[in-house]
C-alpha cells in the first residue's frame, strides 16, 4: 500500500519536489495525488509537508520534521568498497565520490546533506550494506558519526577530535559551515 494525500492538501508542492520516483502529481494550490504504481514507500514526502495530509503505508499521520530532523543518508566507512551503486540510484546527486585524506585509501561515498531527502534509493541499491537512512536527530546517526570518526583516526585520515566525518550527512553539513563562517 503506497503513501496517499488527503483533503487537507493546498497544494504548497513540498511534497512533488522531495519525490525521487515523480508519484506526486498537481498544482499549485490544489489537491495532490500520489500514484501507487510509483511510490516507494520512503516518506520524503510526508516529513515536509506542513498540511498533515500525508499518510504512510501503515495508515499513520506523516509528521512534519524540522530539516535537521529529517531522514538522510549516512555511509559506513569501514564497509563502503566505492563500488559507486548509492552515487548512480541517486536522483537528487546527493552522493559523490571522494578520496579519503590518506594516500592508500580508494574513494568512498559522501553525503552532500543539503540535497539528501531520505528516500532510501541508495540504502536499497548497496550491496554492502554500507549505507543506510537514519533521522538526523537519531541515536543511529550520532553512532554512525561517531563509528565513522574512530575509524578515521585509526587509519590516519583524521586528528582525533576533529569534526564532521566524510560519509555523514553532518560532516557534508560542518563542512557548508565552515565555508559561510569565512
Amino acid at each position: 500500500m503506497a503513501f496517499i494525500i488527503t483533503e487537507n492538501c493546498t497544494g504548497c508542492t513540498a511534497c512533488i519536489k522531495r519525490c525521487p520516483t515523480d508519484a506526486i502529481t498537481g498544482e499549485r494550490k490544489l489537491l495532490h495525488v500520489i500514484d501507487p504504481e510509483l511510490c516507494i514507500d520512503c516518506g520524503a514526502c510526508g516529513v515536509v509537508c506542513p498540511d498533515e495530509a500525508i499518510y504512510d503505508n501503515e495508515g499513520n499521520l506523516c509528521e512534519m520534521l524540522k530539516p535537521a530532523a529529517r531522514p538522510k543518508a549516512y555511509v559506513d566507512l569501514q564497509s563502503c568498497v566505492g563500488c559507486e551503486w548509492c552515487v548512480w540510484a541517486c536522483p537528487f546527486d546527493a552522493l559523490e565520490m571522494v578520496g579519503l585524506k590518506s594516500s592508500g585509501h580508494f574513494r568512498v561515498a559522501e553525503v552532500i546533506a543539503k540535497k539528501c531527502v531520505g528516500c532510501t534509493l541508495c540504502e536499497l541499491d548497496c550491496p554492502y550494506d554500507a549505507i543506510h537512512i537514519f533521522r538526523g536527530d537519531s541515536d543511529k546517526a550520532t553512532a554512525r558519526i561517531e563509528r565513522n570518526a574512530r575509524f578515521e583516526e585509526e587509519i590516519g585520515v583524521r586528528a582525533a577530535g576533529e569534526v564532521g566525518a566524510p560519509g555523514s550527512a553532518a560532516g557534508a553539513e560542518a563542512s557548508d559551515d565552515d565555508e559561510k563562517a569565512a
